[in-house]
């Protein structure tokens, strides 16, 4: 049966509250070892995938699924790094306004690549440069119910750009570089994958976050795993009301 949303995460110790808050009724694995949960949220069915960390785990896993199924949209979630920059705080929470995949194009001077001199994906020449525009009255309705569901707490909820890496990046130069040339508000390693294979079924798709950490900073004794996670919960079922 196809749920009324699908739920993307990384890693079990992302989505682990969302369990606590809202157990799946059934589990299925892939052959590949992927799990598939299902269950119900504000009286609506879910599906959640535990997708794996990077872009090929996030695109392999969404693909077998598409195959079998059709979610009425797609939701990427879990936590992130937030960019210094952008003026959001470690368990803040933002909604991406377009994802890109940084590492797609033709390598140039700068860290900013030419576009290829093709579509990835026919009819979306953005594509070539690995930018996926998301549609904007989804992520509008998005944004408000996040901005409902936070409003007695000191979260902030922001919307921008999300980039897509596979390279975590490991110092506040590099951070610094990348807020320049991109003017990004989060970083992972999963949502452009997912944006890619959602505009190939014609699935509507959102991705929203919680920071875990700012942008280039490697001590993880300063991260705040536990409090980016305490978040998503609230996320999933604010999405889920659109």
């Amino acid at each position: 049966m196809n749920p009324d949303l699908l739920i993307l995460c990384a890693t079990v110790h992302e989505i682990s509250k969302f369990f606590d808050r809202y157990p799946s009724e059934s589990e299925i694995k892939s052959r590949s070892g992927v799990s598939v949960f299902s269950g119900k949220m504000n009286q609506k069915t879910y599906d959640l995938i535990l997708t794996g960390a990077g872009v090929f785990n996030a695109a392999h896993a969404l693909t077998a699924y598409l195959e079998q199924r059709t979610p009425g949209f797609i939701l990427q979630t879990g936590i992130a790094g937030i960019f210094e920059l952008s003026g959001l705080l470690v368990g803040d929470v933002a909604v991406a306004t377009q994802e890109h995949y940084i590492h797609t194009g033709v390598q140039s001077d700068s860290i900013t690549h030419a576009p290829l001199p093709f579509d990835l994906i026919k009819g979306h020449p953005p594509t070539r440069q690995g930018i996926y525009l998301l549609e904007k009255g989804l992520l509008n309705q998005c944004y408000k119910n996040l901005v409902i569901a936070f409003k007695d707490e000191t979260t902030m909820v922001g919307r921008g750009n999300f980039i897509t890496v596979s390279t975590i990046t490991a110092s506040k130069e590099s951070a610094v570089n990348l807020y320049a040339s991109f003017s990004p508000v989060m970083e992972a390693m999963e949502g452009a994958a997912s944006a890619h294979m959602a505009l190939l079924y014609d699935i509507p798709f959102v991705e929203v976050r919680s920071a875990s950490n700012f942008v280039g900073q490697r001590d993880k004794s300063k991260w705040d795993i536990q409090k980016a996670a305490q978040q998503i919960p609230k996320i999933c079922s604010a999405v889920s009301l659109i």
